[in-house]
């Protein structure tokens, strides 16, 4: 009778853990709180910043005209040494002149508009780096919740197993029970307590991820996450592509290259035209009259056949090599998009069969075997199958919630952030 009660009162003690882990007295941590801690301390997320600020500081240089050119210099009519018939021989000077190189028109211009796409893909580079960061936080903090509800889970079994061991072995002692319940018992406690050492390096596992993407000293502890309530996707997966052809930060990064080689292509082309250059000398000849000098240069693309002509067709397939790449970052994110969009699918209708089936027919199932075995018709490893069945299905139960969110996760980064909501 005594038994018979114990398990009894063990059924009824698993009920609460059907719909949530009972959360112990470890502090709660915040979803919210950890991705805005990733998002200023992250080093991926800094470098990708820095690069930005890089690249817009390229801007001014490449529309910027070549510096200009300085001379001087001493000429010397009759006498090597300097200056001894300055004033006197007409051909004795100082001088002093500038050069300015001018390339020709519009050069300069496509130059910085060059400038300018790669430092707005260098900015979406940026926006990309951070979705992708807060996704992986997302992602591990939804793992961090599958692990903590397993590992409550499993302890709360453990206890219940261990007093159900207990009592097996007052029974078989007093000749009231045998040994196999004993055993059997002993053999699913021995179980958990594999399974606690596996859930329990998971759960390092875990922590030294999120700790690395907050740039946090190793081991720092995090606490416990916040209970999780899945919403359904409320997308299809023809909006979702839409969503992400428009909105998807890699996408628009590898668009804002293909504008960049399509300006460069313009440079090249340009630089068959010859730069100009122009220079004024004056000329100090002592107690002689001065007198100015006033000059050009041209270059002359006499080798453009193994110069420009080269740099055009390193532009061109430079030009084809963007657009390939941006095909190639189109399909990636579309399967990704789709890969995440059936993940989350699945686990929704999972959770929906877990909630209006699985689990209550579990729970139905433990109880009757409880019932029989009050009257004697079924023995105990059955009513240990129904209860460890159980256990199994509340912890994947708890999996697919945490396997939901992380699907929706890695929508965000191509997408955007309200993926639940029509």
């Amino acid at each position: 009778m005594l038994m018979r009660q114990l398990l009894l009162a063990s059924a009824a003690a698993l009920a609460p853990s059907l719909l949530a882990p009972a959360w112990g007295d470890e502090p709660i941590v915040g979803l919210q709180s950890l991705i805005e801690e990733a998002l200023e301390r992250n080093p991926e997320i800094q470098a990708a910043s820095r690069q930005v600020a890089r690249m817009k500081a390229r801007v001014p240089q490449r529309g910027a005209l070549p510096d200009p050119m300085l001379s001087y210099g001493v000429m010397n009519e009759g006498r090597p040494v300097p200056f001894q018939t300055l004033g006197d021989a007409s051909f004795s000077e100082v001088y002093v002149g500038i050069l300015q190189d001018l390339p020709y028109p519009g050069k300069r211009g496509l130059r910085e508009r060059v400038a300018e796409e790669e430092a707005r893909a260098s900015e979406w580079a940026l926006e990309s780096v951070r979705r992708r960061v807060v996704a992986q936080v997302k992602e591990a903090y939804y793992q961090l919740y599958a692990v903590d509800a397993a590992l409550e889970i499993v302890e709360r079994n453990r206890e219940l197993l261990e007093n159900l061991e207990r009592v097996a072995a007052a029974l078989y002692t007093v000749g009231q029970g045998i040994q196999q319940h004993v055993l059997d018992a002993q053999v699913e406690i021995s179980r958990l307590e594999e399974r606690i050492s596996v859930l329990e390096q998971q759960r390092s596992v875990v922590e030294a991820l999120l700790n690395s993407l907050l740039y946090r000293e190793a081991g720092t502890p995090l606490g416990r996450p916040e209970p999780l309530h899945s919403a359904p996707l409320g997308y299809d997966m023809e909006q979702l592509w839409k969503m992400a052809e428009e909105s998807s930060p890699a996408l628009r990064e590898r668009s804002q290259w293909v504008a960049a080689s399509e300006r460069g292509v313009a440079v090249a082309q340009r630089e068959l035209l010859p730069d100009l250059g122009v220079n004024f000398v004056y000329h100090n000849r002592g107690g002689l009259d001065p007198y100015y000098t006033f000059g050009g240069t041209l270059s002359l693309p006499l080798y453009a056949g193994r110069k420009q002509r080269k740099a055009i067709e390193e532009a061109s397939e430079g030009l084809l090599e963007s657009r390939h790449t941006f095909d190639a970052a189109r399909a990636r994110v579309r399967y990704e998009v789709t890969e995440a969009y059936l993940s989350a699918k699945t686990a929704e209708r999972l959770l929906s069969l877990y909630e209006e089936g699985i689990l209550r027919q579990a729970r139905l199932s433990l109880d009757s075997a409880t019932a029989q075995y009050q009257v004697g018709r079924v023995d105990f490893l059955t009513v240990l199958n129904s209860w460890t069945r159980l256990l199994e299905y509340d912890v994947t139960y708890h999996e697919q919630i945490a396997n939901h969110e992380k699907a929706l996760a890695r929508l965000e980064p191509h997408v955007g952030t309200q993926t639940s909501l029509p």
